[in-house]
């Protein structure tokens, strides 16, 4: 199951990033035409570029920089039909342009019991760009990678995304991965995406395969 949770840390370390913009409770819900997170299928069902899965959780901003919430997908994880993700952390400002996050995440495979694990994560953001590095933690294998990622808007609604990310030797043969694509903001709360994404295949084997992916999803 390590590449399975490979993927899973830069997935869920991308969702932690952006907690509930406002003070309160916030959901989201979507479908993604494969689950595919910084460059490694998490869906071990076979090896097709569609396999969908329905994704969806809950965020909790306390309006003093804290936040907690919980995510999950859909999919087929070895025994496991669910991945269930439960996170907390802390987000604010250094200066007006330099922001950074610090948070702490529990990845729970149900009936995979032997693939659970910690992970910790600390970014820094300053205007388009964010740099994240994260790190297993407690039983299981080392797990770390450094990823910068880049959000430019190109309109009012569509902006460019894309990112790369380095891992440790112990992770996957220190395998790097990117990924690059279009999401556009329909301003309702609804954004639907399409991106590139791979891993070294020398490396990862299949699941790092360039694959094109889409997704859509609503906040609310």
């Amino acid at each position: 199951m390590q590449s399975l949770k490979l993927g899973v840390v830069a997935a869920a370390t991308a969702l932690i990033m952006a907690p509930a913009a406002a003070q309160g409770l916030s959901f989201n819900v979507g479908v993604v035409s494969l689950y595919k997170y910084q460059g490694i299928d998490q869906d071990t069902r076979d090896s097709k570029s569609f396999r969908p899965a329905l994704q969806g959780g809950v965020d909790y901003d306390f309006g003093n920089g804290f936040y907690v919430g919980n995510w999950n997908s859909t999919g087929t994880f070895g025994d496991a039909n669910l991945e269930i993700n439960v996170f907390g952390g802390y987000a604010g400002q250094i200066t007006d342009r330099l922001g950074f996050d610090v948070g702490v995440t529990r990845y729970i495979f149900p009936r995979e019991g032997s693939s659970n694990f910690h992970e910790w994560h600390a970014s820094l953001n300053w205007g388009i760009a964010t740099a994240t590095y994260s790190r297993s933690f407690g039983s299981g294998p080392d797990l770390a990678r450094l990823g910068l990622d880049i959000s430019q808007p190109l309109t009012n609604h569509l902006s460019l995304e894309g990112g790369v990310g380095f891992r440790n030797n112990a992770n996957l043969g220190g395998a790097h991965d990117y990924h690059i694509g279009l999401r556009y903001d329909f301003g309702t709360g609804l954004s639907a995406n399409a991106m590139m994404s791979g891993a070294q295949r020398s490396k990862v084997g299949d699941v790092g395969r360039d694959r094109l992916v889409f997704g859509l999803t609503q906040t609310f």
